[in-house]
């Protein structure tokens, strides 16, 4: 399955910087923008139009040779639910001050399940917490592909010179009126100092590529066709690095719906060690990303409204929500204004 042709309706790109401090010390940052390209969002409190939804950053300051996590500094200045009266003063800025009280912690093995813990669900942000998973999956990468290649090499990167950067993107397009087209494209670009007068491309010492095609039925979310491959290159082999075929591998999630326990199938299928770790990190962004692409998608819905004969209320779609399942993050916990508001219309139906 190649790229498909059809309307487009979102992207959500995750990036990760990192870059030698003056003092030592590695500086990461990682953003993450959701972009709509179609529609808007009718909800309970507000209405969504197209453009960026999301634009969010994670700046953290740790030393290479332990991964303690000495600064962190949080950026959101576009948020999906801004204060106003109707969420009671509240927004989704709110609880990033406890993603700050993770200062002192260890990227280690454990980081995720203690982010989880502080962070997750009703405590946190989803999409920082997205985010921040994965810079905990990202920069004990490349400190060991850097620790390599300096050994080898013997040099050392300037100061503020970014030598690692990890780029995913999100896009969905809308195939036919029961298709939507996903793809996920991660890339892993690590650089090495070079003489000046050197070629530009010398630079590389290892570009890593995972990118996956998928088609999902709008109706169940769930996925009829799947396909990923990946790729490694260095300078020396630009051109000639073969693509990996991992259809095969991949073939179990087909079948299964992207929302709600996709994250679990991509563990119980690859596993949590450095085995397929990098289409493991694909993969793990298909389905916070789709949540967001079937934002873009109710022009359908106002239609089939404008063309019924029906009397009464008619069936709202679930993406009206703004994908706020009770409890999945502070904005939609059971007790927020924002929620109530939905839970008094949980049949999520409205006045035609």
């Amino acid at each position: 399955m190649s790229p498909r042709q059809g309307l487009p309706l979102h992207t959500r790109s995750l990036t990760v910087a990192i870059s030698r401090r003056p003092d030592g010390r590695w500086r990461a940052r990682g953003d993450v923008i959701d972009l709509r390209k179609n529609g808007f969002i009718p909800s309970s409190h507000d209405l969504q139009p197209s453009g960026v939804i999301h634009m969010m950053s994670i700046e953290l300051s740790l030393a290479p040779s332990s991964l303690r996590l000495d600064e962190i500094t949080i950026e959101q200045p576009f948020v999906a639910v801004e204060a106003s009266p109707a969420t009671g003063g509240e927004c989704c800025r709110d609880p990033a001050p406890r993603l700050l009280a993770m200062k002192g912690e260890l990227l280690d093995d454990g980081f995720t399940k203690r982010l989880g813990t502080r962070f997750g669900g009703a405590l946190g942000c989803s999409h920082l917490l997205t985010l921040f998973q994965l810079m905990a999956s990202t920069i004990p990468r490349a400190l060991q592909l850097e620790a390599e290649r300096a050994e080898r090499e013997g040099t050392t990167h300037r100061e503020d010179r970014r030598f690692f950067r990890r780029a995913i993107f999100v896009d969905g397009h809308e195939r036919d009126p029961s298709t939507t087209d996903v793809s996920i494209q991660l890339a892993d670009t690590h650089t090495r100092p070079i003489a000046e007068g050197t070629p530009l491309t010398s630079q590389l010492e290892a570009s890593f590529e995972v990118k996956t095609f998928a088609s999902v039925d709008r109706k169940h979310f769930r996925i009829e066709e799947l396909e990923s491959r990946e790729r490694h290159r260095t300078f020396e082999t630009i051109a000639s690095a073969p693509w990996t075929h991992h259809d095969a591998l991949v073939s179990p999630l087909v079948g299964h719906p992207v929302i709600r326990g996709m994250a679990a199938r991509v563990f119980e299928l690859l596993g949590k060690g450095p085995k397929n770790a990098l289409l493991r990190d694909n993969l793990l962004q298909f389905a916070p990303g789709f949540i967001q692409i079937t934002g873009a998608q109710l022009d359908d819905y106002f239609e089939k409204r404008a063309q019924t004969t029906k009397p009464g209320p008619m069936q709202k779609p679930a993406v009206t929500s703004l994908g706020g399942r009770p409890n999945s993050c502070y904005m939609w916990r059971e007790d927020s204004l924002v929620a109530r508001a939905l839970a008094r219309d949980k049949t999520g139906r409205e006045s035609g």
